[in-house]
């Protein structure tokens, strides 16, 4: 970290304690404006301090001053603690730069100081484009911005750009329904409705679904009468309120129930046979019956329905509902292909690659991945990208495997960022970006990409597109470690046996991960 930055944010903060008392961490939007009072030139860092402290973290410091002043509360593990909080927001350096500065303006001890850094080797603390975009949706849905808030739900629930978190998702869909956002009120009706981020409460998905039905949504309007036509623990059916949101909508008090559905399907429509069959084989507002799923996928299948044809082969593949056929599921994936979905030619070019199901021909499975590429794809992409990179049935080229495998990561695909990050680590096929390259990493880790979180662990001791930090190295050891990685697991007890920057070594630590993850303790 740069020590003069550091120096200069913790005495704009200890301006701001001093002439408002602790208590002004608890208002993010008052201390950011007297920060930027006693220090004007710190437009980012007060940005950042804006996110820290929206996320709350101002309270664990005001909660365990006192303690970490008497001597009976660490000040790194307090630091770390508030860190973590915001870790979705901020990259590690911002992090560290927030929390340590507050720490030392209240006059904590630290173990470690910040390390000096030159100004060539300095890390920009403005963040990559990822971690500054996601401030500044942060900073836009605090200031009222219901699209940024809904953009902010959509990737804490699919994982882009963040960890995945469907409680942190809920929040933010809440934030902006009560302002009236319609696509918020949907989308948080359906995670209440199927207990995703939150309990199942099908009063509260009624009510959030209303809010979006009376906006015209129609998808919120069948969904309405679906919960007061089936109803569910707590909540009763109505067939009275069903009928009257049937007639205010137009829309048959049965669209969108297994019962509405049973009846479109039965009389040929492959949609309503598509649907129908994945409530059956997931489960979803009906019992589950893979059989059943089977049968209705496959009359929808029959009429070219290519998403059906899709999860037909799936199931072959799987043995869901029927009995394991390769070759059949191969045959199924080339319908689907041919009718457009493009998950399904994806899977197919992996078929071919593999050989299951079908002859093994590499050239094939790279024409078909390319295919998909080129139609976006995103997994598709960083499959051909690999092709390129490693030479399978097509010739080598690390140049060209790059610009796939950085398509694939704007996409958000775990292994896109992975690859990407690892060519500009080590210069394969692109100039060396350790800076960028740290970044992709980390997105990718967020992801629980296993491989990303080692490769993190060794930039942070290796001090390779960022300042060396042992402890943060452990925690990314110890993730991939988790997940069945056995070097990271000898590093992660490595690391804590010898210590290192920011990590005092600790022989109990040393030898409990030693046992958890059945090592020599003795031979590392």
């Amino acid at each position: 970290m740069d020590n003069k930055l550091l120096s200069e944010t913790t005495d704009a903060v200890k301006k701001v304690i001093d002439h408002f008392g602790i208590d002004i961490l608890s208002d993010h939007k008052k201390f950011c404006s007297a920060f930027s009072d006693f220090a004007p030139r710190l437009s980012k860092e007060n940005k950042a301090f804006f996110v820290a402290l929206s996320e709350d973290i101002g309270s664990i410091f005001i909660r365990e001053n006192d303690a970490v002043l008497s001597g009976s509360r660490s000040a790194d593990e307090t630091i770390q603690r508030a860190a973590a909080e915001i870790s979705e927001y901020l990259n590690a350096e911002k992090a560290e730069l927030i929390t340590q500065s507050i720490a030392v303006s209240l006059g904590w001890q630290l173990r470690n100081n910040a390390p000096e850094t030159s100004s060539e080797s300095r890390v920009d603390m403005g963040g990559g484009s990822s971690n500054t975009l996601i401030e500044n949706l942060f900073r836009r849905a605090q200031n009222g911005d219901n699209d940024a808030c809904f953009n902010l739900g959509e990737r804490f629930f699919y994982g882009r750009g963040v960890k995945q978190d469907y409680a942190k998702a809920v929040k933010w869909y809440t934030l902006s329904s009560d302002r009236g956002d319609c696509s918020s009120q949907k989308k948080l009706a359906d995670c209440y409705y199927l207990g995703q981020g939150t309990d199942r409460n099908l009063a509260m998905a009624a009510k959030y679904y209303e809010l979006a039905a009376e906006q015209g949504d129609y998808d919120s309007q069948k969904a309405l009468i679906r919960c007061y036509t089936i109803g569910g623990t707590g909540f009763p059916t109505d067939r009275a309120k069903a009928r009257y949101f049937s007639d205010r909508y137009g829309i048959s008090a049965s669209a969108g129930t297994s019962d509405g559905l049973m009846k479109n399907a039965q009389n040929g429509d492959s949609e309503a046979q598509f649907k129908l069959g994945n409530m059956y084989l997931r489960g979803v507002g009906i019992e589950q019956d893979s059989e059943k799923a089977i049968y209705w996928l496959k009359l929808a299948a029959q009429q070219g329905h290519s998403a059906a044809q899709y999860n037909v082969a799936c199931c072959y593949l799987s043995g869901t509902g029927v009995p394991k056929d390769k070759i059949t599921a191969v045959m199924m994936l080339g319908e689907a292909a041919k009718n457009g979905d493009l998950d399904a030619l994806n899977n197919l070019a992996g078929c071919c690659m593999r050989g299951d199901g079908t002859a093994k021909d590499q050239s094939l499975a790279a024409k078909y991945y390319r295919q998909a590429a080129e139609q976006g794809h995103a997994k598709a992409q960083y499959n051909y990208g690999e092709c390129l990179f490693n030479g399978f049935g097509v010739s080598k080229d690390q140049a060209e495997a790059v610009n796939w495998y950085r398509q694939a990561a704007e996409q958000g695909d775990p292994d896109g960022q992975y690859s990407y990050g690892w060519c500009l680590l080590n210069g394969a096929g692109v100039a060396p970006d350790p800076v960028t390259a740290k970044e992709m990493l980390e997105l990718a880790a967020e992801q629980h990409h296993t491989a990303a979180a080692k490769e993190l662990g060794y930039c942070y001791t290796n001090g390779t597109g960022t300042f060396k930090n042992f402890a943060i190295a452990a925690k990314y050891f110890n993730k991939a470690a988790a997940d069945g990685d056995k070097e990271a697991a000898e590093v992660l007890v490595a690391c804590y046996k010898y210590g290192g920057d920011y990590l005092a070594a600790n022989e109990q630590k040393a030898c409990r991960y030693a046992e958890q993850y059945g090592l020599d303790y003795y031979d590392i």
